[in-house]
């Protein structure tokens, strides 16, 4: 029945399926055939929802919209290009810094590297860059945004988990950081033979620095913020969200970018990316239960206790998977799919949840940009109108610094687990 389960799934999305159907469908035939109690199937869709970590993600993703309406992440540019003035190659690290701070906030990696894309490709296209390679490391910063608090798809996780929501995303933060620096230390040594042309000339600032810095403040401290609250315990990750929103609407008043159109704007956006994330838990939940029925977590550890005597080999396999599910599949919709399955075999290990949960988030954002069918390749390609072949080819160096990034979360715990058992011990 597994099989037959698992068969129909991707026969589904083959031919085009939504996810939601491609999950819903075959578990909706599974109950039914086998004369399930509809009680089991009301329980598994209140199991999915009913969570308070399921508050934070409305509000987090009404924060990222309304960072995006107002054109905040515009003055950030502004003032880096002010202060690197001379300074050659500054927006490929720009890339970098802003997707650690904003690409988490949108609920899918695909809308946040579609989002932030066309304006960072077209700052490095600016300085001289080839625009392919703009491309290729915007689409390399994107796999940051998620693993770093504020982070949809940890909130999602801790949901599916059953792990505080608030420790998962400070799991996220030493990894986030860990991963940043591996890739600005990749594009300080090789940034430079990807310039083809000289920098164009850009019409003249015509904002002092001060000024810049101040129009760029606000925004720069919403981060900042959120850190401190989560750090120190003052708020949930909901109402951090809650306060995180409040602010960004301060911040569009005090810069006369705020309107009830642009706002409503925000709220249709942050109701249609929710209703899609819920949708997809409920479809992953039935799913997902269907086969937690059949039992595929044991028949999958009984499968590998023949062949894997390593707990290393079974990380590096669910590395693997996780990295070709990311290939096909939206983040969130993966995620949903793949953590009730791999957490029972992890669990059994002995491996933390909170490990696990910063490493399948980050095996599926690289899934997302592996050539040829990474669906964020084709995203970013569309979007700043280079042809996917030549994003492929620039984007396969960086795997390089993504692949020792996730080396490092994957056999070093510690990197995960350390601030959160700090912050639950010491601050909160």
């Amino acid at each position: 029945m597994i099989g037959l389960m698992l068969i129909s799934f991707v026969l589904l999305l083959a031919v085009g399926a939504p996810i939601v159907v491609a999950m819903g469908l075959p578990a909706v035939v599974y109950f039914l055939y086998n004369d399930i109690t509809l009680s089991i199937v009301s329980y598994s869709f209140y199991q999915s929802l009913y969570s308070f970590n399921m508050l934070a993600i409305p509000m987090f993703i009404l924060m990222g919209n309304l960072v995006t309406e107002f054109g905040e992440t515009e003055k950030a540019f502004r003032f880096a290009r002010a202060i690197s003035k001379g300074k050659r190659g500054y927006s490929s690290k720009i890339a970098v810094i802003l997707n650690l701070i904003f690409a988490g906030m949108s609920g899918a990696a695909i809308s946040a590297v579609v989002g932030l894309g066309p304006m960072m490709v077209d700052e490095m296209d600016n300085e001289g860059y080839d625009r392919g390679y703009a491309a290729a490391m915007t689409i390399a910063a994107s796999t940051v945004g998620p693993v770093f608090p504020p982070s949809i798809p940890l909130v999602i996780y801790a949901t599916l988990a059953g792990i505080s929501s608030t420790k998962s995303l400070l799991s996220g933060m030493i990894p986030g950081v860990v991963l940043s620096l591996c890739l600005l230390i990749w594009v300080i040594f090789t940034h430079k033979k990807y310039f083809v042309r000289e920098a164009r000339a850009l019409p003249e600032e015509n904002k002092s620095t001060k000024q810049l810095f101040l129009d760029a403040l606000p925004i720069m401290l919403a981060p900042v913020l959120i850190l401190i609250t989560m750090l120190l315990g003052v708020f949930s990750p909901g109402e951090t969200g809650a306060m995180a929103a409040f602010y960004m609407i301060v911040i569009g008043i005090f810069h006369r970018g705020f309107t009830f159109k642009g706002f409503y704007r925000c709220i249709i956006e942050t109701v249609k990316s929710c209703s899609s994330i819920l949708i997809l838990m409920v479809a992953g939940g039935l799913f997902t239960k269907a086969l937690m029925l059949e039992g595929l977590p044991e028949k999958i550890m009984s499968l590998m206790g023949g062949f894997v005597n390593s707990p290393i080999a079974v990380l590096l396999i669910i590395n693997f998977v996780l990295i070709i599910m990311g290939m096909f599949m939206e983040s969130n919709s993966a995620l949903i799919l793949a953590a009730p399955i791999v957490l029972p075999i992890t669990n059994a290990l002995g491996f933390d949840p909170l490990h696990i949960g910063v490493m399948m988030v980050l095996n599926l954002m690289i899934g997302l940009s592996t050539p040829p069918f990474g669906l964020c390749i084709y995203a970013v390609a569309k979007v700043a109108k280079v042809p996917s072949e030549k994003v492929i080819k620039n984007v396969v160096p960086l795997y390089i610094p993504l692949g020792v990034a996730l080396m490092l979360v994957t056999f070093i715990p510690m990197l995960s687990t350390w601030l959160p058992e700090f912050v639950f011990t010491y601050l909160i």
